[in-house]
């Protein structure tokens, strides 16, 4: 049996680095309203660790022990980082399922944003288009360094070398100012540097998806994503086949395969040695000077994504001629978000073909008065 744990707070934790992190309430809240769609994604025998439990107006971790650890055979946490192997710990789970300490730094360090840097790099060199290849990132440790990258990037994006969901990211456009200057000088002070690259006039996200099993890598599938103020806005469900067409008018299919394979070499080479688990590989279609160009290693996410997440429901439930999207749904106000689904699923209520999701919305959370997150399918066939 596997126990399930979504901790969506991973990329806060590594940032941390630490194993008493605290979530912030709204990482905590889209914790506990979300993690029931986990056991969509795996097997009607496996377990959900409670990773949270709301108790007196807040969220507090929760660590109770229970019997159903006994029979655990794999722990299956969206991320591992310091702060999830200590809770399991301290709830009980077999300190055997648990990756010791030095394994924990080792795959934080392999987390870092550096590693997109070195994957551009070793991207250009095997690649056979090399200088199609974008400009790798810098990792910048002065302010100094930050004011100097500025006068030769004049539109940059500096982001932190662990942050999530687009957050920790800096922009400036031709010149410096005192505030983002001092901004630029707490992330160095507190993760000991900054990255730095230009800035694209991006066209469309998408990414690859992996898996580390034994020091062999697995491609899983594609995800076609939109973003949202700098976060994630949703997936497209449709077949892999799909969205290489989609990309097609962007990026001729062959080099998109050639880039698969070399991605997977580096990977094989670099990561899978040292880590066991799923990897979500960022990537966009920008443009420039009137063309349309690819960056193939915008970052790299050493756990399970959303767009893994979609591949794998759409794979498991949805019927072959089914197209939709996959997205989170927010809403503060008490009440507001089971109302509004309750409505949309009226008037578009899931219909089956062959046992499979045809059509209609499909909420894979369980939805109360107090839920602020849900995670939904929208179909249409």
């Amino acid at each position: 049996m596997k126990l399930l744990v979504y901790n969506p707070e991973h990329d806060y934790a590594l940032a941390d680095g630490g194993p008493n992190f605290v979530a912030l309430k709204s990482a905590a809240q889209f914790a506990f309203d979300c993690a029931p769609f986990m056991r969509y994604l795996f097997e009607d025998e496996d377990a959900l660790f409670p990773t949270y439990r709301y108790e007196k107006g807040e969220f507090r971790k929760m660590y109770k022990s229970s019997e159903r650890y006994a029979s655990v055979t794999e722990i299956v946490p969206w991320g591992w980082d310091a702060a999830v192997a200590q809770q399991l710990r301290r709830a009980g789970v077999p300190e055997n399922l648990l990756p010791d300490d030095r394994r924990l730094q080792l795959w934080r360090d392999l987390a870092h944003r550096k590693t997109s840097s070195q994957a551009l790099d070793f991207l250009r060199e095997h690649h056979p288009e090399p200088g199609s290849i974008p400009e790798s990132p810098r990792y910048l440790t002065s302010v100094q360094e930050v004011e100097d990258f500025v006068k030769t990037h004049p539109d940059a994006i500096f982001k932190s070398p662990y942050s999530g969901n687009g957050r920790g990211h800096l922009y400036v456009h031709g010149n410096t100012n005192p505030t983002f200057l001092r901004q630029c000088t707490g992330v160095i002070k507190r993760q000991g540097g900054i990255m730095a690259e230009k800035q694209y006039t991006v066209v469309q996200d998408f990414a690859m998806e992996f898996s580390c099993t034994i020091g062999d890598v697995n491609f899983r599938g594609y995800s076609l994503f939109k973003t949202q103020h700098y976060g994630y806005g949703g997936n497209l469900l449709m077949p892999d086949e799909e969205i290489l067409r989609f990309l097609s008018p962007y990026i001729n299919v062959d080099r998109i395969l050639a880039m698969k394979e070399c991605i997977l070499d580096y990977l094989k080479r670099n990561i899978a040695p040292y880590y066991e688990g799923d990897i979500g590989v960022d990537m966009f279609v920008y443009q420039e000077d009137g063309k349309m160009k690819w960056h193939p290693f915008v970052e790299m996410n050493m756990r399970k994504t959303m767009g893994l997440a979609a591949h794998d429901i759409y794979a498991k439930y949805c019927h072959p001629q089914a197209r939709g999207i996959f997205e989170i749904l927010y809403e503060p106000r008490y009440g507001k978000l089971k109302k509004e689904l309750g409505n949309q699923r009226n008037q578009s209520p899931l219909k089956l073909e062959d046992g499979l999701w045809h059509s209609g919305t499909v909420v894979l959370n369980p939805v109360t008065e107090a839920t602020q997150y849900a995670v939904v399918v929208r179909l249409d066939a």
